[in-house]
């Protein structure tokens, strides 16, 4: 078996190769755009989901969304930047990664059937891990509205996403690093998997053709609630320790373990794991609706079709991989 370095050196080299390709290029410039927009238009959902983890007495369930907009109006986006920043990193981290960690399972063998699930929990993880500053970031903005209105604070901690991501110090930016990459690792090995059978059937002949739209939005919305769902017991633990790692940082608070916080949540029994587990559903099927019927538009706008002549003249595939 060939070493580990050697491995990463063909995987990197097979990568960078396959991001050559102009149709691979135009996927992810999709992927990064579409889900910035995504995130936008669900964004309210999103801090709704983190004050109803946190556990406010009045946000507290996804009906709570008129009232929190109503208190919020437009400061409900002022932690926006950090999320679309997140979602236009990770739409492009995503598939120069992807591909690196699969041409290295491949080369360790990994059937082609399950190596979108294990590529996928792969670069999850190093999805989590550089996310999380932002992430924190965010939750921070996303409460510290409540928190002046409720006097636990006596004036912003962060006025921008940027002031927060320069001057947060270190232990607060990766408090919740673990399950955040738990939970990233789990949701995209669920996610690559479904999509690439999704696409497997799609594109043979066992699909009808009238079927073919609604499996790319639908279909595709459906596999992120069911990654979404399972992987929800790790968000809301991220969530919590999110929500105390201010405090944690200043000396209010105790700092906690993964393994303690999961303890903390569950003191009200298996349903503590799945608190918000709604609001959470309706933030993911809005996303990923809106980034399946981005990708239909841009297939029947033509958007990609100068990515498909230029791949298919330097002698690529003409359809998209992943």
């Amino acid at each position: 078996m060939a070493s580990v370095v050697q491995v990463c050196r063909e995987a990197a080299a097979s990568a960078a190769s396959s991001m050559e390709d102009p149709l691979v290029q135009q996927q992810a410039a999709e992927g990064a755009i579409l889900r910035a927009q995504a995130a936008f238009v669900a964004y309210p959902l999103d801090v709704l989901k983190t004050q109803v983890q946190s556990g406010h007495h009045r946000y507290n369930r996804l009906r709570a969304l008129p009232c929190l907009l109503k208190d919020y109006r437009l400061r409900i986006f002022r932690g926006y930047p950090g999320v679309g920043a997140n979602s236009f990193l990770m739409g492009s981290l995503m598939f120069g990664g992807y591909r690196f960690f699969d041409n290295f399972w491949q080369l360790y063998q990994v059937p082609d059937y399950w190596r979108p699930a294990v590529a996928g929990a792969s670069i999850g993880a190093l999805c989590g891990f550089v996310a999380t500053p932002l992430e924190q970031v965010k939750t921070i903005m996303a409460l510290q509205e409540t928190w002046l209105k409720e006097g636990r604070v006596k004036w912003r901690i962060y006025g921008s996403v940027l002031q927060g991501a320069v001057k947060a110090p270190w232990r607060l930016k990766f408090y919740a690093a673990t399950p955040l990459m738990i939970r990233t690792a789990l949701f995209d090995s669920q996610l690559f998997f479904y999509n690439s059978r999704l696409r497997e059937w799609a594109n043979s002949d066992a699909c009808p053709a009238n079927m073919h739209f609604l499996v790319s939005t639908v279909g595709f919305m459906m596999a992120g609630l069911v990654g979404a769902t399972i992987n929800y017991p790790f968000d809301r633990v991220k969530g919590h320790m999110m929500g105390q790692a201010y405090q944690v940082s200043v000396g209010q608070a105790p700092s906690e373990t993964t393994y303690c916080a999961f303890r903390w949540v569950l003191r009200d029994g298996l349903a503590g794991l799945f608190r918000g587990l709604p609001t959470r559903s309706m933030l993911h099927a809005t996303v990923w609706c809106v980034v399946g019927i981005g990708r239909e538009l841009c297939e029947t706008l033509g958007l990609r079709e100068r990515a498909k002549r230029l791949s298919a003249a330097q002698g690529h595939s003409r359809e998209l991989s992943a």
